[in-house]
């Protein structure tokens, strides 16, 4: 049976056979045809969270190749992403485990007394645990987005204010007034 990285990284390979026959058939050049390996890599980062940003500066791939990859495999992005993040929740749930055993660890060493802990004893675990957490989410296409939604004023909205701040002013020399008049 195929573990995670296996399947997807097959899936990725039987998709790119299948958009390069029909490149060739259609005389298109192509990625997919000539550099499939560069266009597995591309898919395999997708399907595991990375972002184009990220691929474009860490693994030094351009951001047209990156794009155009995307969009030619448009019809098998879903699939990727849902092997990508299977492959993603193991990794976190190993981290879990991972985690799990080094904290009972530490815990016997400072019960007997052995070790003093710290918190940069755990930092970089805690680092790594988010880290995987994250991935796991944004490749099973959970990762929630901040979106910023904006009020829009009309021009009876703002001569509507003008008014009231007319009307309040008013007020304030009025009550002014009265009170110089006592």
């Amino acid at each position: 049976m195929e573990n995670g990285k296996e399947k997807l990284s097959s899936e990725i390979n039987s998709a790119i056979q299948d958009i390069a026959l029909k490149k060739e058939v259609q005389g298109i050049k192509s990625l997919s045809r000539y550099n499939p390996d560069k266009v597995a890599k591309i898919l395999y980062l997708f399907s595991t969270g990375v972002s184009q940003t990220s691929m474009v500066r860490k693994y030094g791939l351009d951001r047209d190749t990156v794009v155009n990859t995307l969009v030619d495999y448009a019809d098998y992005k879903n699939k990727f992403r849902e092997l990508g993040g299977k492959l993603s929740a193991k990794n976190y749930i190993n981290m879990t485990s991972l985690s799990e055993d080094l904290v009972e660890n530490i815990r016997t060493r400072v019960e007997s007394g052995d070790i003093e802990p710290s918190i940069r004893d755990l930092k970089d675990l805690s680092i790594a645990m988010a880290n995987s957490s994250r991935e796991a989410l944004t490749a099973r296409g959970e990762v929630s987005n901040i979106s910023e939604e904006r009020k829009v004023y009309t021009q009876d909205d703002y001569k509507d204010t003008i008014k009231a701040v007319e009307e309040r002013l008013k007020q304030i020399k009025n009550a002014d007034l009265i009170e110089d008049g006592e």
